[in-house]
Order: structure tokens, then sequence, then C-alpha cells
């Protein structure tokens, strides 16, 4: 792998121009594949800097007709490698390197800052010790408050671990939008996961976007979760993720994981009572205690069928797990480069799917649009028998549905769980010669996703052209207690099991969204 040199220019000070004056010169060796993790320490290590408490700036000067250039992620790194290797003579494109204070840092984040005259309406807060070592920070920027009211009231929640230098737990909050992609509503850096962390954590949710009728949570059958959520939103229903109980089965119990597998998730994503009673009955004679746990949790929380208010396709907390996948390496850095990160992140989203919104011209946005599609298919080989206007009788081969269009329901289940026309449903349609537009969900449509995303996440300006006031300046936000981790490589990943491992039928996973 070849090594670029790489000249450092530090100590230094912009001027008006864009230009890095007065400043003091060392040097790097780095892979040209270097990913931005190791940029950092690799830099930390020659210039003796304590990432714990220093946090560093990099920047390049492209040419002078450009304004200074920032690396703050992975692609960053890349873009200024590719530049790099037209010209690897030590001094061609140095790294400007600006080191600013811990503590001064991550009291930017608090209040009245120029992430608040970019993001007006955005919620960030700080919350510190009684000794002012940093405890929580929440952030929900404007773009997701603003688009929260065009999505389906499921909140999907979950937590990973940071492996910075110091202990640490980011919770995340997610929902699906129109084209049944991601929209990142809320993230916090907590100092663990416990009680009192998830309460906080729901109670700037609620304040950042309030509660809406229907309104539901999906995660893991975490019992801090479920004591947060009953506090903090009283009576709103609470849902597991179907997977993470399938996990628990396979814990559990020793028997009939291979036919248990599939009829598990045909189960629990059953459209009828009919269909669902009749599948536990052959879970029951495979393993009768898995029934009997399944019944324990309580249908309601994993059944589709059984949910008190309508989840439609969130039926895992898959959102969470691909947003997770995304921050792998991000979960690296310090906390406010992590949140930056998470910034430029959403950044790079709202601007992709917008551009992507714009050019669609189907009703519907892409997942649903696609559904539909799959479902018309299916339509045309069956056959319609109208009754009186508005319900008809459908046949599929020795089966028979009775669809009724004017209660958009359907004796298959499907058009009302999913909120879109069913293959029964577009016969009757096409019998009677009408559009499907109506029997939609409104938070599938082409108008929803566009109205989501309709305030943009505006790239924030230098940190030198901040106004930041006096008393946020001089706050103190000392590094979190508990001290650092342990030397040698963070872990990565969860351990796995056995089986899990070794097993081809366990390696499969459940996609319901994607980014």
């Amino acid at each position: 792998m070849a090594k670029i040199p790489i000249m450092l220019q530090l100590n230094g000070n912009w001027d008006s121009c864009g230009r890095f004056r007065e400043f003091q010169v060392d040097g790097i060796v780095v892979d040209e594949n270097a990913s931005y993790s190791l940029l950092i320490s690799t830099i930390a290590q020659q210039l003796m800097i304590d990432t714990s408490k220093k946090i560093i700036e990099i920047k390049y000067i492209l040419n002078e007709h450009c304004p200074p250039m920032e690396i703050s992620n992975d692609m960053d790194v890349r873009v200024y490698m590719e530049t790099k290797k037209e010209n690897k003579n030590l001094g061609s494109y140095s790294l400007c390197i600006t080191v600013h204070d811990f503590n001064m840092e991550l009291s930017i984040t608090n209040e009245n800052t120029a992430a608040e005259k970019t993001y007006p309406g955005s919620i960030v807060k700080l919350k510190k010790t009684d000794d002012d070592c940093f405890l929580y920070v929440f952030v929900a920027i404007c773009t997701s408050i603003s688009g929260w009211e065009y999505c389906r009231p499921v909140v999907v929640v979950d937590e990973t671990f940071s492996k910075s230098s110091y202990k640490g737990i980011i919770l995340t909050a997610s929902t699906m939008d129109a084209a049944g992609t991601i929209l990142s509503l809320a993230y916090i850096v907590v100092d663990s996961e416990n009680d009192t962390s998830w309460k906080w954590f729901f109670e700037q949710f609620k304040l950042a976007y309030g509660e809406r009728p229907n309104m539901c949570v999906v995660s893991d059958r975490n019992e801090s979760i479920l004591k947060a959520t009953s506090i903090v939103y009283p009576g709103m229903p609470h849902y597991s993720c179907m997977w993470h109980i399938w996990t628990n089965i396979r814990a559990k119990f020793k028997k009939g994981h291979l036919k248990l597998s599939e009829l598990y998730f045909v189960t629990a994503r059953s459209y009828t009572l009919d269909e669902f009673n009749e599948r536990m009955s052959k879970i029951e004679k495979i393993d009768p205690h898995v029934k009997a746990y399944l019944y324990y949790i309580g249908y309601h929380r994993w059944s589709r069928v059984h949910a008190t208010v309508n989840r439609t396709w969130t039926m895992t907390s898959n959102i969470e797990k691909s947003l997770n996948a995304i921050t792998k390496y991000a979960r690296e850095l310090p906390i406010v480069e992590l949140l930056e990160y998470m910034r430029t992140l959403l950044e790079h989203w709202t601007k992709e799917k917008l551009l992507k919104a714009k050019g669609t011209f189907t009703y519907l946005g892409y997942k649903f649009n696609k559904e539909l599609d799959d479902n018309r298919t299916l339509s045309h080989k069956l056959r319609v028998r109208a009754s009186i206007d508005y319900i008809h009788t459908i046949i599929d081969g020795m089966k028979r549905y009775i669809v009724c269009l004017e209660n958009k329901r359907c004796s298959c289940g499907q058009f009302q769980l999913d909120e879109l026309p069913c293959p029964h449903a577009l016969a009757a349609l096409r019998h009677r010669d009408e559009s499907f537009e109506q029997y939609c969900s409104p938070y599938y449509t082409r108008v929803n996703l566009l109205r989501t995303y309709k305030i943009p996440v505006n790239p924030l300006s230098d940190e030198s052209k901040w106004n930041v006031p006096e008393h946020i300046t001089e706050e103190v936000v000392n590094p979190p207690k508990g001290g650092k981790r342990q030397s040698g490589r963070p872990q990565n990943e969860r351990y796995k099991t056995y089986d899990e491992i070794n097993s081809k039928k366990y390696k499969f996973w459940i996609t319901d969204f994607d980014v």
C-alpha cells in the first residue's frame, strides 16, 4: 500500500482572505487509503495531542480561488488523498491544523449558537452533573422536526455503544418517510443506558416532537425504554422488534429452530386472526413452550394483526440498525466530532432525498409504488363479482374475498393494515374503472415526501464566523466521569452466538427500510 508524505501547518491563524498565517511546520506519512480516524490518530500522535481533551480541526487549501476545504469524515479524507496523489511532494496541499479545547467545543453546542441561527427551530440540549462533567447531549434538527408531520407517527428507537476514549452510549430515534427510507429524528449521547437516561431522552423528544394521534414506539424489549415511555408518554403503545424476540426464542429454546424461524416471522406478519391462529397452532406443535413465551410477551407487542395502532411495515428496528451500521466508524470520534458527523450526514441525506423526490413522477414514493405495482400484477388473475356499489366479491382460484372500497377494507386484511390497495382491491377498482389514489395513505405520497424535506439542512458556517455569547464560551464542561476505556482496540460488533456464526440458516436479515 502506497505511503503519502503530508506537511502539517499548526498553531497558525486564518486571515480574512482564507490564508493560514504564522504557523509552525511538522510532517507525517500515512497510507493512501487511510480513514479519518487513522488520520486523526496519526496527527495526534505526531503532535502529542490528547484527543480526549482536545479537538483537532483539519483544513487544506486547494487553490487561492477556493475557500479552505475541511476534513471531517472518511469521504473528505478520500477526496484529499485523490487530490494529493496528483502531487505527492511533501509541501503540496499541506494540512492546516487547529486545536480546540474539549470544554469550549462542547459548551458551544449548548444554546444560542450559529447552529440555532442556521437551523431555526432545532432542539439542542446539554446536561451536566453538579460538578460540571458531561452527562447527556440531545440533538433534533429542524428539518426532521418539520418533516415528522408528514410521516407516519411510528418512532423506532435503539442504542449502540460509543467507541471513543470515554465510555458512552448513543441513543437514536428514526421513522420512515414516504419513499420507505430513513428519516433520522433525534440522536443523543449519554454516559450509560439506564432508566434515567432513557427518560431524559424521551422528555427531550417530546419537547421537540410533541405527541400525535396513533403514535407508537418500536424497539427491542429494553425495560428502561418501557418504563420511560410509560412515564413520558402514558397510554402510548410500545411494540417490540420481532427480530429481537426471535433472537430471544433462539437463545431460550433449543429445538425446532429451522422450522420455527420462517414460521415465526410469517405469524408475526399475519394480516388476519385466522391466519395468525393457524400458524400459532403449528408453532405449538413444534414447541408448546415457544407459544407460551410469545403469549407471555403479549401478542400485541409483536403481531401485526393484534397491534392496537397500525404500525404497517414497521415490524422491526432495522431502520435503526441501518443507521448504526452507517455510523459504525464515526462512533470512534470524540463527542463533538460525532455530532458534527451526524449533522453532515443529515445534510447529505436531505439533499439527496429531495433530489430523488423531485425526480419522482409517480403518485407514491418509491417503496410503496413498487408494492402497488406488485399488487397490480397479482390483481390481473382475479375475477370480480360486484355485489353492491362499493362491495365486491373477488374470486382467487378456490378462495373468495370481500372488498369494501367505501371503508377501505378487504377480508384478506392487507388493504386496511397496509393502508394501500391489495390485489383484491385493485381488481375491484379496475372493475369500476376507478383510480387508486384516494385509497392510499397520504404518508406514502410524493407530495408528503417533498414536504418532509422542504427545509434543507444547510451547511454550517466556519467556526471563526460564529457569534458565541460570552456566557457559553466561559461555561465549563469537563469530560465524563467513569474514566477512559481500557487500552486496546475497542470492540466493533457485538459477540455473536455459536449458531449465528456456524449455521447458514441464521445468516439473514429482515429488510424493512433503506437509507
